[in-house]
């Protein structure tokens, strides 16, 4: 006889076509033989080390310390699942990341006489769970060239738990990631953890089971938009793999709280399509960009125009660059060719300001926060061209408004006061009419016809190059 799948109390509300899910699709236990186990501080731990599996000795990597939620310390090896920690230690994981430790501690859980269990995370671990961590890295990591950057990510009951290390150890972890939890700290320290350029990761679905969406994420959410670096996400609805809707059932429907499966997955789909569009390419694009050092964002001041705000470009702005670098009328004359996803900006994001002399600025229009366009000074360090090189580019519907030449204007009076630039340099197609007004309207005038191909080749321009010295 068939089983019987309980029906969620949310059925009846499930958008038109959808389908329920009643498990994640991913095979639990692959990678379990990966991870070997130590104790400190009086309790026990799993763990992964990247260099005997695959990476070089000597080379300071990363640690993600995931926490377990309520009972699932009893689980023996499933609880390295359990908090979505297991997938992190696969090649494709690890390669997605360039390496990095895992480390899952485990609350000493037990049993009580009336079966009920207890000694789960509370404020009396914060403590023995921070040396822990010290203990791992001293034991498994420093002598192999020790730990970057430290990542806690809790599940559930964890999640609370990595909301508490946060707030009492606020310059220790560099990335947090709490996954289905509504115990968000005060203001003040989420101040203190911009000072200390923490990256935030929130994660809960809005029909969560055990935690309150509305009450409690709701009203924070204007605080945690202004962080310099948080990632909310609070999808409508779980799903799993197989792109149904995600119920579990333990003698509680608990499916849209279980938000760690899909993470789990990377946050793509079975069929390797996205569950966030920010996130084309899951997750861990996410995480290994807040693991990396990016000293120029952190450095570089934020200008400030009439009707914009110009700051360094982030990973969270893949969606609204792609607003204008997936624009065929944007992307006509850049010597990128037209992005097909934000997908395709990852790797542009990624290698921005490897160079620490450009000025590369975002466009934020103050009227509306929507990031517009891009654009900045730059240079080559080649010895033949003394001149600094401009570029710029917009969404299209914010053409004609001055707008490019009120940002650029700004960035070039920055640039002077900073780089002691001699002059600058700018070429562009002669169709484009537009930008030769942006640098015509900069002083810059013309020095020599020339052309240009866009960088697949799709494209060759005759152009012409103007330029300014100060």
């Amino acid at each position: 006889m068939a089983e019987t799948k309980p029906t969620p109390p949310w059925a009846k509300d499930m958008p038109e076509g959808a389908f329920i899910s009643y498990g994640p699709t991913y095979k639990v236990g692959e990678y379990f033989n990966l991870f070997k186990n130590d104790s400190a501080s009086g309790m026990k731990y799993y763990f992964f080390d990247p260099t005997e599996n695959g990476f070089e000795k000597g080379k300071a990597y990363p640690v993600l310390i995931f926490l377990h939620g309520y009972t699932n310390a009893l689980e023996g090896d499933v609880c390295i699942n359990y908090t979505g920690a297991e997938f992190f230690a696969s090649e494709k994981y690890q390669q997605a990341l360039g390496g990095a430790y895992i480390l899952v501690p485990l609350a000493n859980e037990k049993r009580n006489d009336e079966g009920k269990v207890v000694d789960s995370w509370g404020p009396e671990y914060q403590e023995p769970l921070y040396n822990l961590i010290c203990d791992f890295i001293k034991s498994h990591a420093a002598a192999n060239g020790g730990i970057s950057k430290k990542a806690l990510w809790g599940n559930s009951a964890g999640a609370s738990m990595a909301y508490f290390m946060g707030e009492k150890y606020p310059d220790f972890f560099n990335v947090l990631i709490p996954v289905g939890s509504d115990d968000l700290p005060e203001d003040s320290v989420i101040d203190t953890w911009d000072k200390n350029d923490v990256h935030l990761f929130l994660a809960m679905g809005k029909r969560d089971e055990f935690n309150d969406y509305q009450g409690k994420i709701v009203p924070r959410l204007p605080r945690l938009n202004k962080m310099k670096h948080c990632f909310i996400f609070t999808p409508d609805w779980v799903y799993n793999g197989d792109k149904g809707i995600a119920s579990i059932n333990f003698g509680k429907e608990m499916g849209q709280h279980c938000l760690v499966n899909p993470m789990h997955a990377n946050l793509l789909f079975d069929d390797g399509t996205t569950m966030d569009e920010r996130l084309p390419r899951g997750l861990t694009d996410w995480l290994s960009y807040a693991l990396t050092d990016h000293p120029y964002i952190e450095t570089t001041p934020v200008l400030e125009t009439e009707r914009l705000i110009l700051r360094p470009l982030v990973f969270d702005d893949l969606l609204a660059i792609y607003k204008w670098t997936g624009d065929e009328k944007t992307a006509k004359f850049m010597l990128y060719p037209k992005y097909k996803s934000p997908a395709d900006g990852v790797d542009f994001v990624n290698s921005l300001y490897t160079n620490a002399d450009d000025l590369d600025y975002g466009f934020v229009w103050k009227e509306t926060g929507e990031l517009i366009g891009s654009g900045g000074v730059y240079h080559s360090h080649s010895p033949e061209n003394e001149l600094w090189s401009i570029g710029y580019n917009i969404r299209s519907d914010m053409w004609n408004k001055g707008i490019t030449t009120e940002a650029i204007t700004k960035i070039v009076e920055y640039a002077r006061q900073t780089r002691k630039i001699p002059g600058l340099a700018g070429t562009f197609a002669v169709d484009n009419i537009g930008s030769r007004r942006v640098m015509e309207k900069l002083g810059m005038t013309y020095l020599e016809d020339t052309e240009y191909t866009k960088w697949d080749g799709s494209a060759t321009f005759k152009a012409q190059t103007y330029r300014i010295k100060f």
